[in-house]
């Protein structure tokens, strides 16, 4: 595929919205919210954000660029890669697949909040059902684009053709954005340490994905704590931790006063953080210990030994009341997700800018508190 190739003959497919039968182009861009920032669209659901756009970062930037973006001959970036290369999700989202679209080929189209869409073309396999959640680095398909080969469209030969659609239905140069990478190994168990915090249950794989993120916001955002950090908790500092139980499973008011079924929901969060004791609302020290280990995330350095301070509580107080994150919680990191993670690393002794590009010391001072 040469540079100045006319765009019917590269990622021309389809740009509308891939509208299921029965529904509108109207509808489908308005849509029809169904809870927890989610669009419910001809069995799919597509997820939404308050935000103007996703945090969409380049996963081929190892790859030369064969097809700059040159519109309107060619609406989009085409990279050089053999048939059968992984195609990293460029953005949390939810998966579409559409079979030979036009002279686009196999097209994954991965929707992502706020209206906007990212469309991989000339696919050679298509890797995850329809409706499935990524989050940015999930494997969404295998490059193709071999001259005549299925699913390859007009492309005449092996490459990767890129680009982003915006609410409006206009193409975006996918280079345009520029955000963070997803975490590597190291980092994303990190991730996931924290995330256990704020309700995630997942494996720790260190692959952090959308369920990650989500406990991960959840914690930047904190249980509604307001009150001072002072270590002596009282009413809202135990109604911010019902608030917290409620994602051990607990149902009951958040009125301030700890009972058994507040304190279950307490230690079904605290396995995550070693607790090992029976599910009984009867909080002892093997409880305490394992809140201490939560309270690491408040900046707390003592010891695991079951006894609560006024430094455990401290170290409590502060993962109630969050990092300042305001955004939603969605499950697509972006840069008030990665400004709320830099604020929590200060604890652990990070110095750096609270600017929401996560680099090696952002990482390494995190990791301390896990």
């Amino acid at each position: 595929m040469t540079e100045n190739e006319a765009r019917h003959r590269c990622g021309g497919g389809q740009d509308e919205q891939h509208v299921p039968a029965g529904v509108s182009r109207r509808t489908l861009l308005r849509g029809a919210v169904v809870g927890g920032g989610a669009l419910a669209v001809g069995g799919l659901v597509l997820p939404t954000g308050a935000y103007a756009a996703p945090a969409i970062y380049n996963p081929f930037a190892a790859y030369a660029i064969t097809g700059p973006w040159n519109p309107p001959n060619h609406n989009g970036v085409d990279f050089g890669m053999a048939v059968g290369t992984s195609l990293p999700a460029c953005a949390a989202g939810t998966i579409e697949n559409i079979p030979y679209n036009g002279t686009g080929g196999h097209t994954v189209t991965i929707h992502h909040g706020g209206g906007y869409r990212s469309q991989y073309m000339h696919l050679s396999k298509f890797l995850l059902a329809n409706g499935a959640s990524v989050g940015a680095g999930t494997v969404v398909g295998l490059s193709g684009g071999a001259a005549g080969a299925d699913g390859a469209g007009n492309s005449t030969g092996p490459h990767l053709h890129w680009h982003v659609i915006d609410p409006s239905g206009v193409r975006v140069n996918p280079l345009s954005f520029g955000s963070t990478p997803p975490p590597v190994q190291g980092e994303g168990l990190t991730l996931q340490k924290i995330a256990g915090a704020g309700g995630y249950t997942g494996a720790l794989d260190g692959v952090p994905g959308t369920n990650t993120w989500l406990g991960v916001q959840q914690v930047m955002k904190g249980y509604g704590y307001t009150g001072p950090i002072d270590g002596a908790p009282g009413t809202g500092t135990y109604a911010a931790l019902q608030r917290l139980a409620q994602k051990g499973g607990y149902g009951g008011p958040v009125d301030g006063v700890m009972g058994t079924n507040s304190w279950k929901g307490v230690q079904t969060v605290l396995r995550r953080f070693g607790y090992t004791g029976p599910i009984d609302g009867a909080p002892g020290t093997n409880t305490y210990a394992a809140l201490q280990r939560l309270a690491k995330l408040g900046g707390y350095t003592g010891p695991a030994d079951g006894v609560l301070g006024a430094l455990s509580w401290k170290g409590v107080q502060k993962v109630l009341a969050g990092y300042g994150y305001t955004g939603p919680i969605d499950g697509a990191p972006g840069t008030g997700t990665y400004a709320a993670l830099q604020r929590m690393a200060q604890l652990g002794g990070y110095t750096g800018p609270v600017d929401g590009v996560p680099g090696t010391n952002t990482w390494a001072a995190l990791a301390k508190l896990v």
